[in-house]
């Protein structure tokens, strides 16, 4: 999910002298592929990697054949890079960005993947990846053919006060409705249970990350069966993979990046009360599981009465989105489930 720590998470691996994480390197490929899956179905649709969580159409065995069989031609593979030129969302960008005069295998996932990796300077690394968001459903396509995968997971009213009350950049754009982005949340808690103790899959929660850095990133290199990261490594900042010190994409400030704690609640400084009540109604069951302290009781009524507020309504998502009755039914109905557990 965006603002769940990621790309701190990708800064701290790469500091490692045998990782080499890409942040964002290729994500309209991942947004490409969903679309050409969907478009098999009939379906044409803005956010393709946000809505299939309630959808009882989309069968992972499906995707994960789809992703088997896919191929990329050249032109198309150079028309998805050509689109990324100027697009926000790739955070690095390709040293080589023409793809005619090179040789690449681009059958399958697999394939068009790691030639995509390729266009890219990369370390002499033992582990060589990406990072992206909001792509689970891929994870178990990659968990299948041997890569090695890792969902961070964070509070989902910080990532709220992030996304919709940021204090500087909007990394996600305007602000969405509250329920369009808690159901992205829950998409990645989704995977995140389904994939739960395959050996190729970790999950880390991000205020175990920033609290405990070096215990819990060691459990990361372990998991990669690699060494650990020295307990005074990040003391004087973290550097980026050009080896200079990385300025933090935080929305709260732009000090040059330290592992801190100052993110952490910091929903209860901007969001309201009505706002947080109804985040933890909706994502009731899930929190509770991960651990996460409650400030309110929650109930039906905060999912029923709820309303967002200043949010600009557009052709891709209608601002009332939160209130739409078959919405609201939704998830009063697994508000019941959960309750009846």
């Amino acid at each position: 999910m965006g603002r769940s720590g990621t790309t701190l998470i990708d800064k701290l691996l790469s500091n490692h002298p045998k990782i080499d994480v890409l942040s964002q390197p290729f994500p309209l490929i991942f947004v490409s592929l969903k679309k050409k899956y969907l478009g098999v179905l009939g379906k044409d649709q803005y956010y393709v990697l946000n809505q299939h969580l309630h959808d009882e159409n989309f069968s992972q065995d499906k995707f994960d054949q789809f992703l088997d069989n896919v191929t990329f031609d050249k032109n198309y593979l150079q028309s998805i890079f050509n689109n990324m030129k100027h697009y926000s969302g790739q955070t690095i960008k390709p040293s080589y960005p023409i793809v005619e005069n090179l040789e690449m295998d681009l059958s399958g996932l697999d394939g068009i993947y790691k030639s995509s990796i390729e266009l890219f300077d990369v370390k002499d690394s033992y582990y060589i990846g990406s990072k992206e968001i909001m792509c689970e459903e891929f994870l178990p396509y990659f968990i299948k053919n041997n890569y090695k995968t890792i969902l961070v997971y964070r509070d989902p009213r910080d990532i709220i006060a992030s996304i919709n009350y940021p204090k500087s950049k909007k990394y996600l754009g305007n602000k969405k409705p509250t329920l369009f982005l808690l159901r992205t949340w829950k998409k990645s808690i989704r995977y995140l249970n389904s994939l739960r103790g395959n050996k190729n899959f970790f999950f880390i929660k991000y205020e175990d990350l920033i609290n405990r850095p070096y215990k819990n990133l060691n459990k990361i290199t372990d998991f990669l069966d690699i060494s650990s990261f020295q307990d005074n490594q990040f003391d004087h900042g973290i550097y980026d993979r050009d080896g200079s010190l990385w300025n933090a994409n935080s929305s709260k400030d732009k000090e040059i990046s330290s592992i801190s704690s100052n993110s952490i609640e910091s929903y209860k400084k901007c969001l309201s009360l009505e706002e947080i009540h109804y985040i933890e109604s909706i994502c009731n069951k899930d929190m509770k599981q991960l651990g996460y302290n409650f400030e309110t009781t929650p109930s039906i009524e905060a999912i029923s009465q709820f309303k967002d507020y200043d949010i600009e309504d557009s052709k891709e998502l209608d601002k009332m989105f939160s209130s739409l009755k078959n919405n609201i039914d939704f998830e009063v109905k697994e508000f019941k489930e959960n309750e009846d557990c």
